[in-house]
């Protein structure tokens, strides 16, 4: 949530959670198992809204008209794009959720079909397989007594491998992973949501290479550890941006107009595995997405399927 929220939405006051307007679709966020701080961010545009509502004279749901909507988001005229995106999902959402249990004007469903979350918004930075190996290869080509070499490669191979996100990354535990079994599970950092991932062998080697030669002796369950003293976890995913980052510009790979973090290893995974027909739900099984909507995102870069969905164009003649 942007600073600008909070601190006008602080002046605001605490909502009645009880109330209608709100009880029943706080009840509804809680069994979607989303993130805290998701939850907190649609609550709190949701608190902004139904603050205005009561300033305005809306005397309930039922009274709710399109104009009212339409007047709230003339209030933020000072947003960021950002914030204005932001709340304007959740008004997609909380009115489509009044529509299905009858608490508004059905017509109020169909606002904002489309939101578009930044006009100037790039494509998912994508990175072919061959590129992919090209990078790790420079991993593999760093001398043994490299620190930060076996570590290195471990984050590599788990975001490009198993698609994870570098919070989950950062927070591995030891107890998180079964070697027998060859199996990861981990309660997702965005949609805690529980993803059992299966472990190549090439991804278990590298772990257990980190974990015997490298890993420093801890009290901690954290997989990652500082390679200096004090040896705990890392205060921050942002390192982990950095191995991705580096092992590009290692490889001499060209990553102009295209980010180049761990984030785009899982984009790439996503798109190599939607160039190779697998399905949506089994994509989102693999990336623990909480719906095939978030999945559906990674249909923009997979430029092979969308000229199969292209329509031909008639003779002009």
């Amino acid at each position: 949530m942007s600073a600008q929220v909070t601190a006008v939405i602080d002046t605001l006051g605490e909502p009645n959670y009880a109330e209608p307007r709100f009880g029943a679709y706080e009840q509804w966020l809680a069994g979607r198992r989303l993130a805290s701080s998701t939850v907190s961010k649609k609550r709190w545009a949701l608190v902004r809204f139904l603050r205005f509502l009561d300033g305005a004279g809306v005397p309930s749901l039922a009274a709710l008209r399109a104009t009212d909507v339409y007047g709230f988001l003339a209030t933020g005229s000072g947003w960021t794009s950002s914030t204005r995106t932001t709340v304007l999902f959740v008004l997609r959402e909380y009115l489509r959720f009044g529509v299905e249990r009858g608490l508004v004007d059905p017509s109020l469903g169909a606002l904002f079909p489309v939101i578009v979350a930044n006009p100037e918004a790039v494509l998912p930075s994508v990175f072919t397989p061959g590129e992919v190996a090209t990078a790790l290869d420079g991993l593999d080509a760093l001398p043994s007594w490299d620190p930060w070499a076996r570590r290195d490669r471990a984050v590599f191979l788990l975001a490009a491998v198993l698609g994870m996100r570098v919070g989950n990354i950062a927070a591995l535990r030891l107890s998180q992973i079964d070697w027998h079994t060859r199996r990861i599970s981990v309660p997702q950092v965005k949609t805690v949501r529980r993803v059992d991932l299966p472990m190549p062998e090439e991804v278990m080697l590298a772990l257990l290479d980190y974990v015997k030669h490298d890993r420093p002796v801890s009290d901690t369950d954290h997989v990652f550890l500082r390679a200096q003293a004090p040896f705990g976890p890392h205060p921050s995913a942002r390192a982990f941006y950095h191995v991705v980052a580096n092992a590009f510009a290692r490889a001499g790979l060209d990553v102009t107009g295209r980010r180049h973090g761990p984030h785009s290893l899982r984009h790439s995974l996503a798109s190599n595995m939607l160039a190779g027909a697998t399905s949506y739900p089994a994509i989102g099984a693999v990336l623990g997405h909480a719906g095939v909507e978030s999945t559906k995102s990674y249909l923009r870069v997979d430029v092979e399927q969308l000229r199969g969905l292209a329509l031909e164009v008639p003779d002009a003649r």
